[in-house]
């Protein structure tokens, strides 16, 4: 346990959670990934596409009928750690009773991360689970009452990260909760959290950011950039306003391009791709965790490739009904489909399957470079098949 937050959105929550009015152009949280300050100020209001979210808590706090343990779910980049810390200032806060406002020795040591009664955890750098021993101190400081509050408040980040002694550890502390205790509980995805532990908290599902605010936010914080980039990045981000600058800054538009150009090559040679795909991208010098990241990046780009062909296929028999579905690689329309004719419905849902079923191994302590040749072979298999 420690009383000191990680990054606020370490690529997971939030990092372009932006103030609606003309405070500031575009807010980032992590300071090393734009040139702000790291504290970020803002009150409840001003927290994008999660309306529905605010207008429940500011309920709650009016009404103070606050559950005992939340579970704040949704994808990477929407906001649930940065609302987190927003909602509990709201709570701290001593001149507003429904928000926070920013001002009040609550809220900045909150800012600051220096309150006696906020504490957070999670998991170690570069571990893969939350383990018991991070579990155990929380149950220790979950005993005492709060210092100066009337609430003592613990957000666990990657919650549905947790090992099994560590889940049933928490467990125990949420069947028996202390009065004026609140946890958070951040996860990615409710489906690993444990159903006893679910049972047990309140879930509060995070919406994706819409496509046309993160353009604009991009289009802010990104003055110069090539407009047909950001709007890629605005779709391929899929509604994870914290993950789309990645997108732009580490040049995924044009490791895009071009594997989805050597993916569409008329007689693509499985092991030549794979092997230019490793020469390329998989850099020797790249840890393992790096390789990971840079393959899961890969696999997004073939993936998206894959739902693009599948959006088209399904168009050009139900018209009507999917024109609205944005393409990500709408400028290849054309070639897509083209190369849509060659290929069954049925066999783009199986690359699909086996495209989604490479993403679960990546963790596992699995060869990098068989993993790549694998997955290329099975599409090109499956692509020969269709076209037989």
């Amino acid at each position: 346990m420690y009383n000191q937050t990680p990054p606020v959105t370490d690529n997971a929550d939030g990092s372009y959670l932006t103030i609606s009015n003309q405070k500031t152009k575009f807010i980032q949280t992590l300071a090393h990934k734009a040139d702000l300050p790291a504290t970020i100020i803002m009150p409840l209001n001003d927290i994008l596409a999660q309306d529905h979210i605010i207008d429940h808590f500011k309920k709650a706090i009016k009404a103070d009928r606050l559950s005992h343990a939340y579970i704040f779910a949704g994808q990477d980049g929407v906001g649930k750690t940065l609302f987190a810390k927003e909602f509990t200032k709201s709570l701290f806060c001593e001149n507003d009773k429904n928000d926070c406002c920013n001002l009040c020795p609550n809220c900045i040591r909150i800012e600051k991360n220096c309150h006696p009664d906020v504490f957070y955890t999670g998991r170690e750098a570069k571990a893969k689970f939350i383990k018991i021993e991070d579990i155990r101190n929380l149950q220790h400081s979950v005993r005492f009452s709060p210092l100066e509050s009337d609430y003592k408040v613990f957000i666990i980040k990657d919650a549905d990260r947790m090992n099994e002694e560590a889940s049933n550890c928490l467990l125990k502390t949420l069947e028996e909760p202390s009065p004026h205790t609140i946890f958070i509980l951040i996860a990615n995805s409710i489906t690993p959290v444990k159903e006893t532990i679910r049972s047990r908290c309140q879930i509060i599902r995070f919406h994706p950011i819409p496509t046309h605010i993160i353009e604009e936010q991009l289009t802010s914080k990104y003055e110069s950039a090539d407009p047909i980039k950001i709007g890629w990045a605005s779709r391929f981000c899929n509604g994870s306003l914290g993950n789309a600058p990645d997108l732009l800054d580490n040049n995924y538009y044009e490791m895009n391009n071009d594997i989805v150009t050597r993916m569409i090559e008329p007689d693509m040679d499985n092991l030549f791709l794979a092997e230019y795909i490793i020469d390329s991208y998989l850099s020797t010098e790249d840890s393992l965790e790096e390789k990971r990241e840079t393959l899961k990046s890969i696999l997004n780009c073939i993936l998206q490739f894959y739902r693009d062909l599948l959006i088209v296929k399904i168009r050009n028999v139900q018209n009507d009904q999917l024109n609205k579905i944005f393409l990500l690689n709408e400028d290849r329309e054309t070639i897509l489909q083209r190369y849509v004719n060659y290929l069954t419905q049925e066999q783009i849902i199986n690359v699909i399957d086996e495209i989604l079923t490479s993403f679960k191994y990546i963790d596992f302590n699995l060869n990098i470079n068989l993993l790549v040749e694998n997955i290329i072979t099975t599409i090109t298999v499956l692509n020969s098949k269709a076209r037989q």
